[in-house]
């Protein structure tokens, strides 16, 4: 072979090796993008202003119960010509992203209105795999344990003769979460319960007239429960009507850790009928 011949080969031989490791970088490059992508996607957040925009909670693995309210006037159709509505959602959150064998309920805090929950599975041809049955105001649904991953979405039917083709819809997401819940809950102690940010198992959200959120809270706090963030937002109906409520409220992201999921449900049983929703 001619010393160019060679010299040909040579460079043919570096242009393939430099191909391939730019290939393999691009690669490495893309799954890494995906990777923090997914990542990102799943990052545990309870934030409250979180949920007011995306609609979304993400919970960690260490979370074992999500207690999902359903708002005063949750039920009220959104398309309709004048917002009746107090918050932006039928549900808080309307979107859950949960880890296996996080045990969710669904508590009632729509006043004046009973509901119930119909619960499919996605991967499975959209079999139901949870009727609630109707559960009155102030009180909750039988709780359900997703024990495997999955997409699943849930509905009721918003009994209001007004709009009564409207549904309200939810999804669940059930992941292999390989993240913690990070809180800014440090203490709440009453006699019987100490709340740490290291110990938190339960979460729940509520909203509540601002005018009365110190009382709430304090309420709350003396019964057990943390509270972890709050978000401020105004009130999609406006001020003064009895149904509407205060134009300022607020929504609280709760914390429990050592309470059962039925002796947290018991507090808002208590707490949330004293808030003047009818």
């Amino acid at each position: 072979m001619s010393k160019s011949q060679n010299n040909t080969v040579l460079l043919l031989a570096g242009i393939s090796i430099a191909m391939i490791l730019g290939t393999s970088s691009l690669g490495i490059t893309n799954i890494s993008f995906y990777s923090a992508f997914a990542l990102r996607e799943s990052q545990p957040n309870i934030q409250a202003s979180h949920i007011y925009q995306t609609h979304t909670m993400v919970l960690g693995k260490n979370i074992q119960n999500l207690i999902i309210e359903l708002p005063n006037e949750g039920h009220e159709d959104p398309t309709q010509s004048k917002e009746l509505r107090v918050v932006n959602q039928p549900y808080l959150p309307q979107n859950a992203v949960i880890n296996v064998g996080t045990t969710v309920t669904w508590f009632n805090a729509d006043a004046g209105h009973k509901h119930q929950i119909t619960l499919v599975n996605n991967n499975s041809q959209n079999k139901a795999v949870y009727e609630s049955g109707p559960f009155d105001n102030f009180v909750s649904s039988n709780p359900i344990t997703f024990n495997k991953t999955g997409n699943f979405a849930y509905s009721g039917p918003s009994n209001d003769k007004g709009a009564p083709n409207y549904k309200m819809n939810g999804t669940i997401e059930v992941i292999n979460q390989p993240l913690n819940n990070s809180f800014n809950t440090t203490s709440s102690s009453s006699a019987t319960t100490t709340t740490t940010s290291n110990n938190i198992d339960t979460i729940a959200t509520i909203i509540v007239p601002a005018k009365i959120v110190d009382k709430v809270s304090s309420d709350l706090k003396g019964q057990g429960l943390g509270i972890d963030n709050q978000y401020p937002f105004t009130s999609l109906r406006g001020g003064g009507s009895t149904t509407g409520g205060d134009k300022n409220q607020v929504m609280l992201v709760l914390t429990s850790s050592g309470k059962s999921l039925n002796e947290v449900i018991s507090v808002l049983h208590t707490v949330v009928p004293t808030m003047g929703y009818t």
